[in-house]
């Protein structure tokens, strides 16, 4: 083939990709987890014990990997003594432990989430080799991070927007 073949064939390429359809969002709900979000494909469960100063717990992620990003929301039950604690330096632990030792928070921001206007915390985090989108949200004793990790652009775009706007915790 010729050097102008290929560049064509590239070109070819580049456009398929670039019109590719933007991804079908289908609702998910979790009557274990208590939520609903829409998520672009299926969903994979996933629950681990996880060992905490307080003893261990399950954490329970849903996982969809669609175009180069992770779409997750996870739920853990605290313990009641950690229930009690403020929401603010609960939140602040969490964006903390997803900015590591090599992230850059790029943007944090306190708000409330549904009627219930349970705490939250908006997060973007930069980290080597991509991005790192969190919403966390207090509800009860109940710990949700809903997440989108992968190229900057992708976490802050149009498809995490729904699926992090979608998000709404139930009873």
């Amino acid at each position: 083939m010729r050097a102008g073949t290929f560049a064509l064939v590239g070109l070819v390429m580049g456009t398929a990709a670039a019109a590719d359809p933007a991804p079908e969002f289908k609702p998910f709900a979790s009557a274990a987890g208590r939520y609903k979000v829409l998520f672009p494909g299926a969903v994979k469960t996933e629950t681990t014990e996880v060992k905490t100063p307080a003893g261990p717990a399950n954490l329970t992620l849903d996982t969809v990997n669609y175009g180069g990003v992770t779409f997750l929301v996870s739920h853990v039950d605290v313990p009641d003594a950690v229930a009690q604690l403020p929401p603010g330096p609960r939140l602040d632990k969490v964006r903390d432990a997803h900015k590591g030792a090599d992230g850059r928070v790029l943007a944090d921001k306190e708000l409330t989430v549904g009627d219930e206007k349970h705490p939250a915390r908006d997060v973007l985090v930069d980290k080597p080799g991509g991005a790192l989108r969190a919403r966390v949200v207090i509800a009860g004793s109940r710990l949700y991070q809903v997440m989108a990790q992968g190229p900057r652009e992708l976490v802050s775009g149009e498809a995490a927007d729904r699926f992090f706007l979608s998000f709404e915790v139930t009873k």
